[in-house]
């Protein structure tokens, strides 16, 4: 099953991964990936090993080069979008309302070359 984008919050996309489905992140460095649930398996270009996360555990993307997350199985993970993108249109929850919401899956679209899930659409 393809990466989707499940869900977007201030400052931050959520993608479900699965296993031999990478996701492909280009123009990252410096963003922080969260791992929320499984194994996330993570290859940087450039950097010397590759990383597996585990619920709780963050990395910080190392360069604007390619990185592919892959989940071992199934896993969600949570990565920072541009600080550009992090403005208003949030309600107090820290969702987006839907006048940030177009903003926000576009900038996620262009980090992460994803469409959202169909109930970010509406």
């Amino acid at each position: 099953m393809k990466p989707r984008i499940v869900t977007a919050r201030a400052g931050q996309v959520e993608c479900e991964l699965h296993e031999n489905f990478p996701l492909r992140v280009v123009g990252a460095g410096g963003r922080r990936v969260h791992c929320l649930s499984g194994v996330i398996w993570i290859t940087a270009y450039d950097h010397p090993d590759d990383v597996f996360l585990r619920p709780g555990e963050v990395f910080v993307i190392p360069n604007d080069r390619l990185v592919l997350a892959e989940a071992v199985g199934r896993g969600r993970m949570a990565i920072d979008l541009p600080a550009a993108f992090d403005r208003g249109g949030y309600r107090g929850d820290g969702r987006v309302d839907r006048r940030g919401m177009a903003g926000l899956l576009r900038a996620a679209r262009a980090l992460l070359g994803l469409r959202p899930a169909p109930m970010l659409a509406e």
